[in-house]
């Protein structure tokens, strides 16, 4: 059984280094916490913790009531973890601590963080259902003001509550600040949220750089003109109440759907999350390289997968999408389509999409992302302790918690101390996030 340190050094390192590891990841410092702490208790590393989402329901008119069922859509996320680990010689001197130590710790934290605030944000990034993309301009790369009004209005025509963050690479930003420094509004409270990144307001957002946010290159072979199927799903009189996404065909032999490729989707328009229907259309996020589609047989349901197995969304690393018809509440929908014209009357069950690509193949892109600063769930959590092992307090700065566990190594005669920050990382709601595309 461990042995807790209920000293006020041991707390006071811990408090420094959480802040220090904070301090480089501005990403996560804009998250809220979803799932419960005793959800997490007793889950390993890499095991599967889920929540739930409801719809929003229906709206009748008149005086009579008309109850329906409630729908839930499952969100899945899984426990994580990164550590690092000194010698406890080193450890126990922390609280006398000269220049040189400071500088030790200062790099281990900021490591800690980059590495947590890199993954966090690889994983999340691409989780949307609307895009910008800003095309070269006479050859050259031209990221501007316009595009990051157009990110936040997008996020306003969903009618999304909560304050805005805007995220960029200091290469993007820079580029944007030549044309007008000035027009970035100063906020006290966002700067002491976000401290050193913070560069200001613009178009009702924080922005905030970060060096993480990923590049990309679509090769010569990204599909630009791939189709989905859509299957009508009808109620007891015959009439259209919705549609299940089905099979993804590739145009051509060899081609691929690649990380981060972004396709909209003709005729499918998202619904904000009250389930109002609005006229924003739907942006297809492909988060993963797929090679080769498949198509199979999933309990009834085509799907297409590289290893014949799960549904569309975990297949290719896209959003699920929801259909509802106009004017229906099928499910839990996110998006809808009017049948009058999606299908144009035919009496044929299914119905073939092409997406239309605003990318184009063999090109390269900074990605940005523009979200609510609940977007991203971000819940902290800490292991059991090693039998034998001498546990330190706990310690925090916002969403990051740090836990020290000091433990003998038999084998080579020493005592070591692993610092641990626990995680779990995800986005619940995707029509939440806008990401930004800015050709290089």
């Amino acid at each position: 059984m461990a042995t807790e340190v209920n000293s006020f050094v041991s707390r006071e390192k811990l408090d420094i280094l959480a802040t220090a590891v904070a301090d480089n990841m501005p990403y996560v410092r804009a998250s809220k916490q979803s799932y419960p702490q005793q959800d997490l208790k007793g889950k390993k590393f890499g095991a599967k913790v889920s929540e739930y989402l409801t719809d929003a329901g229906t709206v009748t008119d008149g005086i009579v009531a008309d109850p329906d069922a409630v729908h839930e859509r499952q969100i899945d996320a899984f426990v994580q973890n990164k550590n690092s680990a000194v010698e406890t010689t080193f450890w126990e001197n922390f609280h006398n601590i000269g220049n040189r130590e400071k500088e030790i710790i200062k790099k281990r934290a900021e490591k800690l963080a980059r590495y947590v605030e890199a993954d966090v944000i690889n994983h999340n990034v691409f989780r949307g259902m609307q895009a910008v993309v800003a095309p070269k301009v006479g050859g050259v790369s031209a990221p501007s003001f316009e595009m990051l009004s157009d990110a936040a209005t997008k996020l306003a025509e969903l009618s999304v509550v909560g304050d805005l963050v805007d995220f960029q690479s200091p290469t993007i930003y820079g580029k944007v600040a030549n044309s007008g420094l000035d027009k970035f509004i100063p906020d006290d409270i966002q700067k002491d949220i976000y401290r050193g990144r913070y560069l200001g307001q613009y178009a009702g957002a924080a922005c905030v750089e970060q060096a993480l946010m990923p590049k990309i290159t679509l090769s010569a072979n990204a599909d630009t003109a791939p189709t989905i199927t859509f299957t009508k799903v009808v109620d007891d009189n015959g009439n259209i109440i919705g549609y299940t996404a089905g099979a993804l065909t590739a145009s051509g032999a060899g081609k691929t759907l690649e990380e981060g490729a972004a396709y909209k989707v003709p005729g499918v328009y998202l619904l904000d999350e009250s389930g109002v229907e609005t006229n924003q259309e739907l942006v297809l996020i492909v988060h993963k390289k797929i090679t080769g589609l498949l198509n199979s047989t999933v309990n009834g349901e085509v799907v297409v997968t590289k290893a014949n197995q799960g549904k569309l969304a975990e297949a290719l690393g896209t959003e699920d999408i929801f259909v509802t018809a106009k004017g229906e509440s099928f499910g839990t929908p996110n998006v809808w389509v009017d049948p009058t014209t999606f299908d144009s009357g035919s009496s044929t069950t299914t119905v073939t999409c092409a997406f239309v690509d605003g990318m184009g193949a063999g090109k390269s892109y900074w990605v940005g992302q523009v979200r609510t600063d609940d977007a991203l769930t971000f819940d902290a959590y800490t292991y059991e302790d090693l039998p034998g092992s001498r546990r330190e307090n706990v310690g925090n700065d916002g969403p990051v918690v740090l836990k020290a566990m000091s433990f003998g190594d038999g084998k080579n005669g020493v005592e070591m101390t692993r610092i641990d920050v626990s995680y779990i990382a995800t986005v619940f709601e995707p029509r939440r996030n806008v990401v930004t595309f800015t050709e290089c």
